[in-house]
């Protein structure tokens, strides 16, 4: 049986690529660059994460539906940062029911409508 030990990345689909590259360089200390063996792709990365993205053609229904979290070492710096940004409309709020890795979160969506997540373990 297999048994995974983390999520190594995704690919998150979104209506524009220039849009989101902005949006996610700015929010997040994410550094984004055009896979050059997939025209269509951006890689986004930093120290400790990697992901895809790639753009969305035709029904983009699904992409509300999308959900990232991320584990940061202070929600409270997350949220200042959000606040910087201009962003204010997050919730926040805390999971204590799992037999292990519980964790304080805060939760926004992007601007195509997918939810994004930093947690704090607790």
């Amino acid at each position: 049986m297999i048994q995974p030990k983390a999520i190594d990345h995704i690919c998150l689909w979104v209506r524009s690529l220039a849009e989101s590259r902005g949006y996610y360089e700015t929010v997040f200390d994410l550094v984004c660059t055009e896979r050059v063996d997939s025209p269509g792709t951006l890689v986004l990365e930093s120290r400790h994460v990697h992901f895809f993205m790639q753009e969305c053609r035709g029904d983009t229904a699904c992409i509300e539906k999308q959900y990232l979290s991320f584990e940061v070492d202070r929600l409270s710096e997350v949220i200042v940062n959000l606040e910087n940004a201009g962003i204010r409309d997050y919730t926040t709020g805390e999971v204590t029911f799992l037999k292990t890795r519980n964790y304080a979160w805060c939760e926004w969506k992007d601007p195509d409508g997918t939810r994004l997540e930093c947690v704090e373990r607790i």
